[in-house]
């Protein structure tokens, strides 16, 4: 009779359990997912914009700023009287410090043919053990639309300061030039006509470059030269606050977009380009003014600028060691970055082929994968991506349909504006992959469409590594945590364990966010089929956890 009565007793008090460990998974899950993601988005800040009490030895926005709103009063294109008088006051500041500027009048045909008079602004302060000479770029003209405050009164500005603060630390070993490029706007004739024409371009080890394509957030930098192993390793070493992701390189040498970097790189330097761009919408238009500019962007300009200069102007340039592999880069927590030679991408490549083709035979050994499942699997989440792909592109495409051309450019450039869109395209994604798997999920094993989702990732590592080799790391890492995830899942109990996908799929979600968001930035809305559906491929990491529980138990 006690074992009789004892059994109602435990069976009252299961569901309780049941019910608890339910709501802990159901609060717990969104928390880790939700604080992946902001960890990610942390990567993608800017440094506090220093007063003009900052140290005289450091960079301050404040100090900058002053200078900016002489520079960016006005649109000042090639040939106006606007840009005459930025020249003469861009001069003035630079003799003020003692410095003796120079300036290369050229002549050259801009896009449509016509001959415009060009002059460079450049100086040189000499080092004390000069190897090659460091350079500094960046363009003062402006498209006649905008004043050009962040493209690239910014990198002007930020360039005055610069050399005020090394006026006061002291020269550099290397000679350090810097020049201020005319006509970028119409087609990077005065950065072409400096390498073609004047004797310091032979003289130069390393350049690094400035320029923007918006007027807030973080400037990152986006372009390297090839062979960029040893700057990268010095970058990332030097800068105080560095954001870079290979990926983006890679991508940006697919783009038709160039800078006065394109000119340097063609004429054999070796250089780094820098850049902020969100905010769109000021991006060449009359918004571009030092009032909207976001002092922090510029802060950060000016950082990277000081502190790269004073590193790179004490080693030695002009040896071949500056010339060397290719890295895969990329930040993972904050202002922290990881960095590794392209080569390794193959044996990282291989390793997670191994652990896949092992994971494949410990899930038939303990007879939760199948092939049938696995291949079931992968269908599943190609469908799933086809799906938002679709969706997102249909829905979107009536979006604009259905307004007026000037309002849905307003709409996509402005940050304000289309962050609603973004987000509400983001939930929409998220419910048509949540409804697609349960309704899928009663045919198939949760473990089995985990699984074959990694079979899908595992084909983007492979083929990432070979076309993409500096996006690579995008698939292998979050590959590697999830296979690690699904083999510990093989020795848990059959039943509702799938909460494991979420805690492994956090370094995919780590490395996601970031590019998302800044790809969201950076080429607008008007990529919305593209994007969301790499966010789909994101989101599929934790596709066990969409899955009927009930019905993964029965199948078991």
């Amino acid at each position: 009779m006690a074992s009789y009565y004892s059994s109602p007793s435990i069976m009252t008090r299961q569901p309780t359990g049941s019910k608890l460990a339910k709501w802990v998974k159901g609060i717990g899950i969104p928390i880790v997912i939700l604080g992946a993601i902001l960890i990610g988005m942390l990567q993608i800040q800017a440094p506090p914009a220093a007063g003009p009490d900052a140290p005289s030895e450091d960079f301050s926005a404040a100090r900058a700023m002053e200078k900016l709103k002489v520079i960016a009063k006005e649109p000042h294109p090639v040939g106006t009287p606007a840009h005459d008088e930025v020249r003469d006051y861009l001069m003035a500041e630079l003799k003020a410090l003692g410095l003796s500027p120079e300036i290369q009048e050229t002549v050259a045909l801009d896009r449509r043919g016509e001959s415009r008079t060009l002059e460079n602004i450049m100086v040189r302060l000499p080092g004390t053990d000069h190897s090659k000479a460091l350079m500094l770029a960046a363009h003062y003209d402006s498209v006649p639309a905008a004043p050009g405050a962040a493209d690239d009164g910014a990198a002007i500005a930020a360039m005055l300061e610069t050399l005020r603060a090394l006026q006061v630390s002291g020269a550099l070993k290397n000679d350090l030039i810097v020049l201020m490029t005319d006509g970028e706007e119409i087609g990077l004739l005065g950065a072409r006509e400096f390498m073609n024409e004047h004797p310091w371009a032979k003289e130069i080890g390393l350049v690094l470059n400035f320029e923007a394509r918006g007027n807030k957030g973080p400037s990152f930098m986006f372009e390297t030269s090839e062979q960029n192993g040893w700057i990268v390793k010095e970058f990332m070493k030097a800068a105080p606050q560095p954001i870079a992701y290979s990926l983006i390189y890679n991508v940006y040498k697919l783009m038709p977009n160039d800078t006065d970097l394109t000119m340097f790189r063609a004429g054999g330097l070796a250089g780094l380009n820098f850049a902020f761009g969100m905010g769109l919408n000021a991006y060449h238009t009359v918004l571009d003014t030092p009032e909207n500019l976001d002092p922090a962007s510029l802060q950060h300009h000016g950082e990277y600028m000081l502190s790269l200069t004073r590193h790179f102007g004490d080693l030695d340039l002009g040896q071949p060691h500056v010339k060397q592999e290719n890295r895969v880069y990329f930040n993972v927590f904050g202002w922290k970055m990881v960095s590794y030679p392209e080569s390794w991408g193959i044996w990282f490549m291989v390793f997670v082929g191994i652990l896949f083709a092992g994971t494949l035979w410990h899930g038939i050994y303990h007879r939760r994968i199948s092939f049938k499942g696995l291949i079931g699997g992968f269908m599943i989440t190609l469908l799933s991506l086809v799906a938002v792909g679709g969706v997102i592109t249909l829905g979107w495409s009536l979006v604009r349909s259905n307004m007026p051309v000037d309002q849905y450019e307003s709409t996509v450039t402005d940050p304000g504006i289309s962050i609603y869109y973004f987000i509400g395209l983001l939930i929409l994604t998220v419910v048509l992959n949540l409804l697609l798997v349960r309704l899928i999920s009663r045919y198939i094993r949760a473990e089995n469409l985990w699984l074959g989702t990694l079979l899908l990732w595992l084909l983007f590592c492979v083929m990432s590594t070979f076309s993409l080799p500096g996006g690579s790391y995008l698939f292998t890492w979050p590959l590697l945590f999830s296979l690690i995830g699904l083999n510990l899942s093989f020795r848990m109990e059959q039943g509702d364990w799938t909460w494991v996908s979420v805690l492994f799929a956090i370094p995919g979600l780590i490395l996601f966010t970031p590019i998302l968001y800044l790809v969201y930035m950076l080429m607008t809305l008007d990529m919305a089929g593209i994007l969301l559906t790499v966010a789909a491929l994101a989101l599929s990491l934790i596709f066990p956890v969409f899955c009927r529980a009930v019905k993964n138990r029965r199948w078991a």
